[in-house]
C-alpha cells in the first residue's frame, strides 16, 4: 500500500496506528498518554484504541487502547478475550524504518539494542516480556543500590532473577544472529550492500563458545555477585545484557557502518530490514514475513535503489505500507500496490 501526500496530511500518525497493534511503544516509541487526540479546539484528551481483522483460516480480531482512567497503560484484546502482547506476537509481526532510524549506526548503543531486540521477536514471542521483566529486576536492584541497602536475601533474590532472564536474553539474541547473518550471507548481490553483523556482550560470548543456559545463567549471577560493592559505589548495575553492543560493518569495504556515508548506512539498514524479513518468511509454516512499515525510505534512494527496492518488497509476498510526499517515488509499482493519497488525515483511493 502506497499512501502519499503532504507533510503533515495523516501518513506517520496512520502506520504509528498499525505499530501499536505490536508489543512496545510503536515506531514514534511515543508515551502512551501522548497517543490521544488532540483538538485545534479543544484541550481535552480523548481515549484511543485501534482494532484490526487478521484474515487467515480463520477471521480473528485484534485490538488495543488506552485503559480509561489509566492514561499510561493499554490493553490488548484477541477475539474480544483480554491477552498479552506475547499473544499479539503469536499472530502477526511487523517491522519499520522511519527517518528517525537513519542515525542508528551513529546515535546511541541503546537504539541499536532496541532495534536488535525488536528483529528477535519474530524468533521468541516472549523476548519482550522477558526484556521488560530484566529491566524491572533491574531497577529494583539499582534502587538498593543507590539507597546504600545490604540485605543480602534481597540481592539474592533479585540477582538469580536477573541472571535466569539475562540468560534467556542473550540466548535469543545470539540464535538471532546467527540466523540474520546467515540469511545475509545468503543474499544474493543487489544495490543493498551486505552487512557483518556482532553482539559484543559478555553472555553472548558465552553462546558462542558453545556453552549452555545454566552455564551463562550461573556466570551472570557470580558476576553480579562479585560486583556488588562495584555497583553500590556506582549506584546501579555496571555489567550485564542491557550492555551488550550491537556492531555492524559494510561486509564490501570492512568498514564500521557509522563510518559509512549517509546513503551507504540507509541501504545496509534497508538490507538488514530484507533479509530479516526473508528470514522469517523461511522459518513460518505458512510463509509468512513480517508487515513492514516503511516511512519515507523512497526519498532517501536514487531512482535505481528504488526501484530494487520494490521488485525485493514484492518478492516478499507481504503486506507493506509506504509512505512518501510525491507519487513519482513509487512509479516503479507500476499498478501492482494499493496507491491512496492522504489529505486531513482521511485516504483518498487514487
Amino acid at each position: 500500500m502506497v499512501l502519499f501526500g503532504e507533510n503533515g496530511a495523516g501518513k506517520t500518525n496512520l502506520l504509528e496506528a498499525v505499530s501499536l497493534l505490536s508489543p512496545g511503544r510503536g515506531l514514534r516509541r511515543s508515551a502512551l498518554k501522548d497517543l490521544s487526540f488532540r483538538s485545534a479546539h479543544s484541550s481535552e484528551m480523548t481515549n484511543w484504541a485501534i482494532s484490526a481483522k487478521l484474515h487467515a483460516d480463520d477471521d480473528v480480531k485484534i485490538g488495543t487502547g488506552q485503559i480509561p482512567g489509566k492514561p499510561n497503560r493499554r490493553l490488548i484484546r484477541i477475539n474480544e478475550s483480554n491477552s498479552s502482547g506475547t499473544d499479539l506476537t503469536n499472530l502477526l509481526t511487523l517491522n519499520w524504518l522511519t527517518p528517525a532510524q537513519d542515525r542508528l549506526f551513529v546515535g546511541p548503543e541503546s537504539d541499536r539494542r532496541k532495534f536488535f531486540d525488536r528483529l528477535c521477536l519474530v524468533y521468541f514471542s516472549d523476548h519482550g516480556r522477558t526484556s521488560i521483566a530484566y529491566e524491572k529486576s533491574r531497577a529494583e536492584r539499582n534502587r538498593l543500590l543507590s539507597d546504600g541497602i545490604e540485605d543480602d536475601y534481597w540481592f539474592d533474590a533479585l540477582e538469580t532473577d536477573l541472571a535466569e532472564r539475562g540468560a534467556h536474553i542473550a540466548k535469543a539474541r545470539w540464535q538471532t544472529l546467527q540466523r540474520l547473518q546467515g540469511e545475509i550471507s545468503a543474499r544474493p548481490e543487489s544495490v543493498f550492500p551486505k552487512a557483518s553483523i556482532s553482539l559484543q556482550g559478555e553472555a553472548e560470548d558465552l553462546y558462542a563458545a558453545g556453552a549452555d543456559e545454566i552455564d551463562v545463567c550461573e556466570y551472570i549471577k557470580d558476576v553480579l555477585i562479585k560486583n556488588r560493592h562495584i555497583d553500590r559505589r556506582a549506584g546501579r548495575t555496571l555489567r550485564g545484557v542491557h550492555k551488550t553492543a550491537l556492531v555492524v560493518l559494510h561486509l564490501e569495504k570492512n568498514m564500521p557502518a557509522a563510518d559509512c556515508s549517509t546513503g551507504e548506512q540507509k541501504a545496509l539498514l534497508i538490507g538488514l530490514i530484507l533479509a530479516h524479513a526473508n528470514s522469517q518468511k523461511k522459518l513460518n509454516p505458512d510463509g509468512q514475513a513480517p508487515i513492514l512499515l516503511l516511512d519515507e525510505v523512497a526519498a532517501h534512494l536514487d531512482e535505481h535503489r528504488r526501484a530494487a527496492l520494490i521488485e525485493e518488497l514484492l518478492q516478499l509476498d507481504t503486506q507493506v505500507f509506504m509512505t512518501g510526499t510525491d507519487f513519482d517515488l513509487f512509479t516503479a509499482f507500476d499498478g501492482r500496490a494499493q496507491v491512496f493519497k492522504v489529505k486531513d488525515g482521511e485516504l483518498l483511493a487514487q
